[in-house]
């Protein structure tokens, strides 16, 4: 039997607690000063997920308003090194919910590898790091982490590099500074931070620092420094000169933003030994290693990459012929040794593609629309198109579909999916390799699939027509030409608004999101808030007889929450057992956040939609013995607003008690 995590704080919550109605608790992971951290399932997705309940009285008023606040900005980052944060719930013992990480903590495998002795190699230092730093950089577009630490980024057991925690930290740094952590995790904060300044992207950059030096060294840094060249075989002091920058104490004396410190960081490590083959796992190599060489008709993503990646002094004996005419392009020669390479700027936006660099399906196989008409089905060889997306195939497409992700898929998955009409052109489609993210019809590589599915859908729209028109002509013959006109000017208005709409980026998608996926992305709270109400005095009304009252079934519905309460009852439908007793709280609450999606897109999004702010939205209800809602009354919103919340929540049915009638309160925010 489950129980329901409630508000107050009794027992600690365990495995087999539903939290905010949703989350099934499995396990506890650890416990600490910030609460426990559990593990459980999402009743709605099937997802596991990572909850976070922070203690009573952890964070103040203000505190928990900031938390909210961090979590809405970090639940719209999505990137591969970034775990997804979903949003905040619970009153008055508030959790996290965030993606579920199945790997091991920076912090446990530095551990691991000091205790056996065995330092890790400079390459596979690398390689977290420039993990870290293309997360951050995601980051720092919209926030900063506040409190980066080897015990939030982790090591997924596919080899991929997550920092967690996104929002959370921030907020208690903000609110209890550097305290809200142990001690040796404040080691690896920035000064600024530990004297009670609001973190920035700068500190994050020290934290990248904290984070090398102990992949480097295997210390603390409040052990005392060694520079790494003096405890790594392989680190040089250009790299402690890069770590020190890192960890400067001041924050205008450290890098300008993270990939400043990849870049510098990457030209060092070019002639590292590969990580040894003992390691006890293995980062993403597909993002690192697989810079230095790309595979010949590789993705543009990785030939971009391997651009960037410093060229390595050519050996003198390596002298281009002479052959070559004058003025023609000059030779190539080894670097002077004087100046260490640097790696060149990306390229400008719109630039010419690379020799070997892989162009668009539109640059390579369509003409423009001044040149010649777009082809036909037939005209193009979609086969070809397949073979070109499916070159060095791999699952990195994430599409984002009803407000949740859903993926990975490899090209040829994502194709089968356009051409199966699952995917459409609205969607938003991201490159997990990039962390580029636009709508599935401004992707060149798919185009055409797109299109193609269009006209088929089109085709389809305009045979069911003619197969209406036809079933039409056979039952009547005297409004063919009615029923045929119509149908034209259904299709043709079906067209228009295609057309209309199909640059709006999704925005009606997400407006008509339910509450989960609404959630999902932290716009609003998890869930709502009940409390009983006591039962007011009765007074008389008028048009209700010389008595003042009418009587009506228990469970017969009357209107207000007020009129409800105020009718004489028959008790002819309540079932008596003897008692008097009546639901909880949390019987009402878990029954009212079951309908809260319903809740939210009948009315709630048609009160914000229309401009009118709502903020905490209270709802009394009458609710009779028998478990039906008798009477109704919204606090807040325009009359349309207070009468669909009448008329959805007159259809929820609640536990039967016994009682004739009772009042209750429910709350929830519409922020």
């Amino acid at each position: 039997m489950t129980q329901t995590a409630a508000t107050g704080g009794a027992a600690p919550i365990g495995p087999g607690a539903l939290v905010g109605g949703r989350f099934l608790v499995k396990e506890v992971v650890s416990e600490d000063s910030l609460g426990r951290l559990l593990k459980a399932h999402d009743q709605k997705t099937g997802k596991p997920i990572a909850l976070r309940v922070l203690p009573p009285g952890l964070l103040d008023s203000p505190g928990l308003e900031k938390l909210r606040e961090h979590c809405r900005v970090a639940a719209r980052l999505t990137h591969r090194n970034l775990a997804a944060t979903y949003g905040v719930g619970g009153t008055p013992q508030p959790f996290v919910a965030s993606e579920w990480v199945e790997g091991k903590s920076l912090s446990a495998l530095i551990a691991h590898r000091r205790a056996e002795g065995r330092p890790m190699s400079l390459r596979g230092a690398y390689n977290v790091v420039a993990h870290v730093c293309r997360g951050l950089t995601a980051i720092h577009d919209k926030t900063c982490h506040g409190a980066l630490r080897p015990e939030v980024v982790f090591v997924t057991d596919a080899g991929r590099v997550k920092i967690t925690e996104l929002g959370l930290d921030r907020a208690l740094v903000e609110a209890r500074g550097a305290a809200a952590f142990q001690p040796a995790e404040q080691a690896s904060l920035a000064p600024e931070v530990k004297q009670g300044q609001a973190p920035t992207a700068a500190s994050d950059i020290f934290g990248i620092g904290a984070i090398l030096y102990q992949l480097l060294t295997g210390k603390s840094p409040a052990d005392g420094f060694v520079p790494p060249s003096q405890a790594h075989p392989d680190a040089t002091p250009d790299i402690d000169r890069v770590l020190l920058q890192c960890l400067a104490p001041d924050p205008a004396g450290r890098f300008a933003s993270a990939d400043e410190v990849r870049a510098a960081l990457q030209p060092l490590v070019a002639d590292a030994p590969s990580p040894d083959a003992s390691l006890d796992f293995e980062i993403d190599v597909d993002l690192e290693a697989a810079e230095e060489a790309p595979a010949p008709g590789a993705p543009a993503a990785e030939t971009e990459r391997a651009a960037a990646t410093p060229p390595k002094a050519a050996p003198p004996k390596a002298a281009p012929p002479k052959a070559t005419p004058p003025k023609a392009t000059p030779p190539k020669a080894a670097p002077p040794k004087a100046a260490p390479p640097r790696p060149p700027p990306p390229p400008a936006a719109g630039a010419p593609p690379k020799v070997g660099q892989r162009v668009s399906l539109h640059e390579e196989f369509r003409p423009s629309l001044a040149e010649a008409p777009r082809p036909s089905a037939a005209e193009v060889d979609l086969s070809s198109l397949l073979a070109k997306i499916t070159e060095n195939d791999a699952p990195r497409w994430m599409v984002v579909k009803d407000g949740l992700d859903h993926g990975p898929f490899s090209g040829r998955e994502l194709v089968e999916l356009i051409v199966k009409g699952e995917i459409l052109e609205s969607h938003d489609l991201m490159n997990m390799d990039t962390g580029e993210r636009k709508p599935v019809k401004l992707w060149h590589e798919f185009a055409e699939f797109v299109e193609q599915q269009r006209v088929r859908m089109e085709e389809q729209a305009r045979q069911r027509a003619l197969e209406e028109a036809e079933r039409s002509e056979a039952r009547s013959g005297v409004f063919k030409l009615a029923v045929a006109g119509a149908l034209v000017l259904l299709v043709a208005g079906g067209l228009a608004v295609f057309f209309a709409t199909r640059e709006s980026g999704g925005e009606d998608e997400v407006a008509e999101a339910d509450l989960g996926d609404l959630y999902e992305r932290g716009e609003i709270e998890l869930a709502g808030t009940a409390g009983i109400l006591p039962d007011p005095p009765r007074r008389g009304r008028r048009g209700m007889g010389s008595g003042g009252s009418r009587s009506v079934m228990a469970g017969a519905f009357v209107g207000s929450y007020e009129d409800a309460m105020n009718v004489a009852i028959e008790l002819g439908d309540v079932t008596m057992n003897g008692g008097q007793g009546r639901l909880s709280p949390g019987d009402v609450q878990g029954t009212m956040n079951r309908h809260l999606n319903r809740i939210y897109n009948a009315c709630v999004l048609p009160e914000l939609r229309a401009g009118r702010a709502l903020g905490n939205v209270t709802i009394d209800i009458a609710i009779a013995g028998s478990g039906q809602v008798m009477g109704v009354s919204a606090r807040q919103g325009s009359g349309a607003f207070k009468s669909c919340i009448r008329r959805t929540v007159r259809g929820i049915r609640f536990p039967r008690f016994a009682s004739p009638r009772m009042g209750a309160r429910y709350s929830f925010s519409a922020n």
